[in-house]
């Protein structure tokens, strides 16, 4: 019986690519591979088919299979992410994020079953935090609780670790408040109790919140709460905890990319490595110059010297590979092989899978307006599935991580 990959295991997949031989010296290209991350969107017996299907084909192929803190929460029916219609109520238990992830997780696990896909794994993905508003939390009155002194004590305790690389830093009371009470608001706990509650819920083998917008000491003290939450709390010591250092690149938004060299490029690298000591993370996403939801055509060049920079330095400084997430994968002019260690594809699959609606409507408009079952039934699902399952093998291959199944068969 296929079992969906855990964390151990992944982190298994990922050492026997690392990009570096034992010194830091970069191993020749044609020896790097990238894995594939493909994003599931409900409903997902489709797109995950396509996915599994494509793990599967001939000798097999690694595969990240991503949900998204948003698809859980609408395959969930979360009333703000799918508004039910007038007179039905959506129950407040179980909580939607879990509900959705066991619901969503339970369907790839019977189409491993199906396909025999034997290197598939599970990831949460953008995991959103709260957003931060300084001048909203900073005007709320100091709160003298146990939650407030323990969020005070563990932004202290981050200053003091940052300081050697991001130099002493005076927070005033104004935004240390501010830091307290965001640390102790209603929405920040419903984040941290959701990602523990679905990592305990699912077991997935990777995991990742996003922190982009957080000013860097609260992105310290959050991603080392939640890897804590996670390794201490819930006693998992498998899971992939993948954080995030300075934006990565939003939907819609321009990139405002500045590339690092030199003696910069040397302190942006020391703060990535500080990130991860204090955070205890074993993933890693930072701005390489991508965006999210490129359209057909629209191309982002990664910087390859960043990225070969901080990885090199990450490598020797922990001893272990660190795989770098790149997101916006859809639109990445090329992929750094090794380097990315997970590339992120959403978008192109959406767009292959509508395209594929499209143009069986185009061709049959006047059957499906004419209520013809043949044109308005299951035939529109298989040529998207069949759509995204080219498409998936085409990535595949892309990041060289097509049918290395054998190189995985010793450790899987």
């Amino acid at each position: 019986m296929a079992r969906l990959l855990t964390g151990r295991q992944l982190k298994a997949c990922f050492r026997t690519f690392c990009p570096f031989e034992s010194d830091g010296t970069l191993k020749p290209e044609e020896e790097r591979v990238t894995i594939l991350a493909s994003n599931l969107n409900p409903p997902v017996d489709l797109e995950g088919r396509a996915f599994v299907m494509a793990a599967a084909q001939g000798e097999q192929s690694p595969m990240i299979i991503q949900i998204s803190y948003n698809s859980m929460n609408i395959a969930g029916g979360k009333e703000t992410h799918f508004k039910p219609p007038e007179g039905v109520t959506r129950q407040p238990m179980p909580y939607p994020a879990t509900d959705g992830a066991k619901l969503q997780v339970e369907v790839l696990e019977h189409l491993v079953n199906q396909y025999g896909a034997k290197y598939v794994g599970v990831s949460l993905d953008h995991f959103n935090v709260p957003k931060f508003d300084e001048a909203k939390f900073s005007s709320m009155p100091k709160k003298k609780d146990l939650r407030s002194e323990l969020a005070e004590a563990r932004i202290r305790d981050a200053v003091d670790f940052m300081k050697p690389v991001f130099g002493a830093m005076k927070l005033e009371d104004k935004t240390l408040n501010a830091y307290v009470n965001y640390l102790s608001s209603p929405a920040y706990l419903e984040f941290k109790r959701d990602f523990v509650n679905v990592v305990a819920a699912v077991n997935p083998a990777w995991g990742m919140i996003d922190t982009e917008k957080l000013p860097p000491v609260l992105d310290f003290v959050v991603t080392r709460e939640i890897s804590d939450a996670i390794k201490k709390e819930l006693g998992n010591e498998d899971i992939i905890l993948e954080a995030e250092f300075g934006a990565t690149g939003k939907s819609g938004e321009e990139l405002g990319y500045k590339q690092l060299r030199g003696k910069e490029l040397e302190a942006f690298a020391d703060q990535v490595v500080c990130f991860i000591k204090y955070t205890g993370a074993e993933g890693i996403a930072y701005p390489i110059g991508m965006a999210h939801a490129a359209k057909i055509g629209e191309k982002h060049e990664p910087d390859i010297v960043r990225l070969e920079t901080v990885q090199r330095k990450l490598f020797l400084e922990t001893g272990d590979y660190i795989p770098f997430a790149q997101h916006g994968g859809t639109g990445a002019a090329r992929i750094a092989y090794g380097l990315v260690g997970k590339d992120n594809i959403n978008t192109r699959y959406l767009v292959v899978g509508a395209n594929a609606f499209a143009d069986h409507y185009e061709a049959n408009a006047e059957a499906v307006r004419a209520g013809a079952k043949k044109a308005c039934g299951t035939v529109i699902y298989n040529l998207m599935v069949n759509a995204v399952y080219e498409e998936t093998i085409r990535k595949l291959k892309e990041t060289r991580s097509y049918q290395k199944g054998p190189a995985l068969s010793s450790i899987i």
